[in-house]
């Protein structure tokens, strides 16, 4: 038994991670319980056994950890365009686990039934006293009139999540990320725009609604209590959600920043934010259908999603995670750059981690199609292909290892595997290589509740050099990836 006890707590160093959350709660739990029974069995305390049971219950209790069933989802859409942008919404929505509604301006076409698959529709009401700015006022409305809709009977809503009907949403990292907070305060949670133009124009405190953000119970009730005077005050602004931030601001509620939150207010290719993505959950995308399709998986935007949204569920917590490491050999070094599930990127040189870490700029701004600036450091691709790294993308995915693992295949795109020769020592034995491996352990997604902390990986060549094997793992404690 006490063997069994500290494995438990002292699990070993590359043996999954660890659970101090439980570790506390058990060990609170169990040294309650001893007092209880010592005071019983001394009979000198004035507690008895059935009230320490009781108290020890209520000791134990609280609210039951954040799931979908406490999610209500709000789609701002238009009848007129809801038939092209629905195949969005598919992506992610499942019915019969997820609650919400799409809102349009107008009962769809009669011709065209509603979709099973996409979110159930409500009509907005009618915005027209805001003259031009009507329909930046109805998308605002939208959060109080999902709110008013919910009913005081249904206690079990937490959070009212808001996007656009291009939004793409992953839940399972949704709730995540709102599991770290408390649903009973007042919470505003998204995450501004990436070009920094746009937070200018609008407002850095401010989430942008294609990108999605939430509003905690609490915060949505005093929102809708206020929201008419507001969008009142507030209708030379430009969109909803400018609207929104600034009657939360009257009501104090600040935007708790979270970078998973995307609005992907960029141009071109999202591949090197993608490939590069920050130390947290992804939460959303959006804009997507003004930028090229982020792999070459599939002719068409919504087919490269659909490739990301099915390797998605096989590991959600862990998608588009970065890792890196490094692969040496008889004249050669390479540095290896793992978006799982998405990309591998294999540079025939070495370089830092502070520098493989920073996205390669693939994209410009999104209102002047300019290099920046953006609100985060990017790196320049460089014309010259010997300083370009190779890129694989997704293939396939399986379970692994009793499925406590999975495996992911990436292959090179063969219009770029093609006319690549370059002189440099290392690049002849990395275009050797046609696929990249990867092997790594299902991800806890409480482990964005802690802490976050980029996970470390090794490397092998096999099949006389075409395969590149690499295993994610947990670091070991004060283990550093530092280039050969």
């Amino acid at each position: 038994m006490l063997q069994r006890w500290k494995a438990y707590i002292f699990p070993a160093a590359d043996g999954g991670e660890y659970r101090w959350g439980r570790i506390k709660a058990s060990l609170l739990v169990l040294s309650f319980v001893l007092v209880c029974y010592s005071a019983v069995s001394s009979g000198g305390f004035w507690w008895s056994g059935p009230d320490c049971a009781q108290a020890s219950l209520r000791f134990s209790s609280g609210p039951a950890p954040t799931n979908l069933s406490h999610i209500v989802f709000g789609i701002g859409g238009s009848a007129r365009t809801w038939q092209q942008r629905r195949s969005y919404s598919e992506l992610w929505w499942r019915p019969g686990e997820m609650r919400g509604h799409v809102w349009l301006d107008e009962e769809p076409a009669k011709e065209q039934p509603w979709p099973g698959t996409c979110p159930p529709f409500r009509v907005s009401a009618d915005a027209s006293r805001f003259g031009a700015r009507a329909a930046p006022a109805r998308m605002a409305r939208i959060v109080a009139e999902a709110y008013w809709a919910l009913g005081k009977e249904d206690e079990r809503v937490r959070w009212l999540v808001m996007g656009d009907d291009d939004t793409v949403f992953f839940p399972e990292n949704l709730v995540a990320v709102l599991g770290k907070y408390d649903h009973q305060e007042m919470r505003y949670v998204g995450a501004p725009s990436e070009s920094v133009e746009q937070d200018v124009m609008h407002s850095y405190g401010m989430a942008f609604g294609g990108g999605g953000f939430a509003l905690s119970r609490p915060a949505a009730d005093a929102l809708a209590g206020v929201i008419d005077g507001c969008l009142d005050r507030y209708n030379y602004f430009y969109g909803s959600d400018q609207r929104v931030q600034s009657c939360l601001s009257e009501l104090g509620v600040p935007l708790t920043r979270e970078p998973g939150f995307h609005q992907v207010d960029i141009r071109g290719d999202a591949y090197g934010m993608l490939a590069a993505h920050p130390v947290a959950p992804l939460v959303s995308l959006h804009h997507l259908d003004n930028m090229k399709p982020i792999s070459p998986r599939g002719g068409t935007q919504i087919e490269a999603l659909r490739s990301l949204v099915e390797v998605y569920r096989f590991d959600p917590a862990r998608i588009i995670q970065q890792c890196f490491c490094y692969e040496s050999g008889w004249r050669y070094k390479w540095s290896v750059s793992v978006s799982w599930g998405y990309t591998v990127q294999l540079y025939p040189w070495v370089l830092a981690p502070k520098d493989l870490e920073i996205p390669l700029q693939t994209f410009q701004t999104w209102r002047s199609f300019s290099d920046g600036p953006f609100t985060f450091n990017t790196r320049s691709l460089k014309p010259d292909t010997c300083e370009q790294p190779l890129m694989f993308f997704l293939d396939r995915v399986q379970d692994s290892e009793g499925s406590v693992a999975t495996m992911t295949e990436y292959s090179r795109d063969e219009s770029e595997a093609a006319g690549r020769p370059c002189d440099r020592p290392g690049f002849d034995a990395a275009l050797e290589v046609e696929t990249v491996r990867v092997l790594a352990p299902r991800m806890d997604p409480t482990a964005w509740s802690r802490a976050p902390r980029r996970q470390c990986c090794r490397t092998r060549r096999t099949g006389k050099g075409k395969v590149l094997e690499v295993r994610i793992r947990h670091c070991d404690p004060g283990e550093i990836t530092s280039p050969p």
